[in-house]
Parts: C-alpha cells; structure tokens; sequence
C-alpha cells in the first residue's frame, strides 16, 4: 500500500506547488444495497504538468523520479501487482486481499502525462476503514471518509471530516518530515495560488426516498445521484459564509 502513499504525496506535491492554474479531483461512489461501496477517482494535473516543466530546467527533469511519468501503468493494474513489480511482496493476508481491491493506472494523452485514476471493487465497511488507515493524511485530499457512513439503506454525511485547516494541509504537504525551509508565509502562498477543485458523485442502487438536512455543497441531481462539490479554498475557509450549512445529512433510499 506504500504505492498508493506515494502516490498521494505527489498528488499534493503537484497541486500544491505547481498549480498556478488548476488542478481536479473527481470521485464517484456507487452504494450498493448489500451494505457495500466502490469508488473511482480521476486526478486531473494536465495543467499541473506543464507548469512544472516550464519551471524545471530540463537536467532536473531527467534526473528527476516524479518527471518519469511512465512508472505508472497505461492499463488498470491493483496494488498487490504494482507492489510486487517493484519487487516487495506484502505477507498480511488481510492487506493482500484489499490491494486487490484497488485499481490504479496513468492516464496518457499523446504520450503525455495527465494524471491518474484510481478504482475500487466492492468494499465493505471494515475494508473501507482499512484503506483509510493505510493512507492516514496522504489520503485526505479524497475525502472519502465523510461518504463512508452506509448501511444498505441510508448514507450518513458528517459535514466536519470535508474541512481541513491550513495546518492539516502543512502537515499533509510536508509528509510528516519536520522541514524548518518551510515557512507558514510560503504554505500561504501556496494556498493563494491554487485552484483545486472537488467534485465527488455519491451514485444509489435505488432510489433517493428522503435527505434530512442541508448544505449548499450538496445537490440532488436525479432520483439515484447527489453531488457534493466544493473548492479547497473553501474546504480550508473557516469563515467561508454559507447559506446553508447543517453538519450532518442523512441519505435515505427506498
């Protein structure tokens, strides 16, 4: 699973530095009746890569691992595979059976890096809060937690794990790793610059009987799909002013 951890540090590396323009993540979950979720996410850091290039003279960019962009697999590969071509082998069953779970590859426009996807099967709650503990911070950026609260039938939103303070983005920008180079006025910048989009799909098996509360992130699109869209600006804005603003939503289905 260090391979997903890796490749969520470069995610926020990339968003975070170089993003003068934007950069996009997508997640769709689908909520099946027997209790169980299966997720997709597309990273979009198009606009992310040719920043970085035009930043970086190109003796860096050879020299540089993130520059080589086609470590990432062209076709879907799960993480077990990915892991043993790197030559490590997990022995945890229960890991084993969870990065086989999880799909990931690059995504390639002419030969050109575009970024990543990456894909469930069908997760159980447990298996659920196994990806999330193996991520830890790195996979905040998914947010996925907040839409893991289902039962079969009903989908409970906590409204509060879709924030992040400018202190958890540090933390998360920096890794863990103390980095005293690093100052709060160079993570402001950072965030003055960047335009990070959040769109997540949250896709029924039946039908949408009720939603208990409300928030102006949420939308219903259709009888089976709500969306949840909001900016990291706004994910990080404690004074961000809503018109409306419940902490908890609560998804009904018939």
């Amino acid at each position: 699973m260090k391979t997903k951890i890796i490749i969520w540090k470069a995610v926020v590396i990339f968003c975070g530095l170089f993003l003068f323009h934007s950069c996009s993540i997508s997640t769709t979950n689908h909520y099946h009746t027997d209790k169980k979720m299966s997720f997709a996410t597309d990273i979009d850091m198009s606009q992310g890569m040719e920043m970085m290039k035009s930043f970086m003279p190109d003796s860096l960019q050879q020299n540089s691992d993130m520059m080589k962009m086609d470590k990432y697999p062209r076709d879907w590969k799960n993480l077990y595979e990915m892991q043993k071509m790197e030559g490590k082998v997990a022995t945890n069953p229960d890991s084993i059976k969870l990065m086989k779970k999880i799909f990931l590859k690059g995504n390639f426009e002419a030969d050109k890096f575009k970024g990543i996807s990456v894909k469930s099967d069908s997760l159980t709650n447990a298996e659920l809060a196994g990806v999330g503990s193996l991520l830890g911070k790195e996979g905040s950026m998914m947010n996925n937690t907040a839409f893991d609260d289902w039962n079969g039938k009903s989908l409970k939103i906590d409204m509060s794990k879709l924030q992040m303070s400018p202190a958890d983005f540090e933390a998360l920008l920096k890794g863990g790793e103390k980095d005293e180079q690093t100052s709060k006025e160079d993570i402001d910048g950072f965030l003055n610059m960047m335009e990070m989009d959040l769109k997540n799909k949250l896709v029924f098996d039946k039908k949408i009987k009720s939603i208990t509360g409300k928030h102006d992130w949420i939308k219903k699109v259709n009888d089976k799909t709500i969306e949840v869209n909001f900016s990291l600006k706004e994910m990080m804005d404690k004074n961000h002013q809503f018109k409306d603003k419940d902490n908890v939503i609560i998804i009904e289905t018939e």
